[in-house]
């Protein structure tokens, strides 16, 4: 049976390895997904905001395999 574990924005902060207020604009900016339980209580699914964070990277320029 999958059980989805939700985490608070300090424990996405720390696996994003950015800050809770870094959590909070991606959050203003729908950058990422959340549940808002109550008026201050918000949590994430893990596997979501992976999905969602992973479309947000972009290859930078000339990152491409060279064929020799």
């Amino acid at each position: 049976m999958n059980t989805i574990h939700y985490l608070n924005k300090l424990q996405i902060a720390e696996r994003l390895g950015t800050t809770k207020r870094g959590v909070e604009e991606m959050m203003r900016r729908r950058k990422i997904p959340f549940l808002k339980l109550g008026h201050r209580t918000v949590r994430f699914d893990w596997a979501a905001v992976e999905k969602a964070v992973a479309r947000l990277e972009y290859k930078a320029v000339g990152q491409e395999a060279r064929a020799k």
